[in-house]
């Protein structure tokens, strides 16, 4: 059996299991109808990505995890503050994490 992990604009369920029994599958976030793919652990994520969580440069670091062409499509959205927000909660979600940071 094959677990997706999906996380939608104002969804709060964490997905600490999958990420417990180390899933391959990549966890997908829908932020205005567009879906997003992230590594399935964050033991995946870009050292650069980490850094730059680390040092509070959200912007930074939500476009390392992204990658270059799922950033450009967000970007194609119009994507706001709010947006980045929204998404970066998504993300502490979805990996386990108690918030986003700040």
């Amino acid at each position: 059996m094959t677990e997706t992990n999906t996380l939608s604009e104002g969804s709060t369920a964490p997905a600490i299991q999958a990420e417990a029994v180390g899933s391959t599958e990549p966890k997908r976030l829908t932020l205005a109808g567009a879906e997003y793919r992230l590594p399935a652990t964050s033991e995946h994520w870009p050292l650069e990505t980490m850094e730059a969580f680390e040092e509070g440069k959200v912007v930074t670091a939500l476009r390392g995890l992204l990658g270059p062409d799922q950033w450009k499509q967000l970007k194609s959205t119009g994507a706001t503050l709010s947006d980045l927000n929204t998404l970066a909660e998504q993300i502490a979600s979805a990996y386990g994490f108690d918030t986003a940071g700040e």
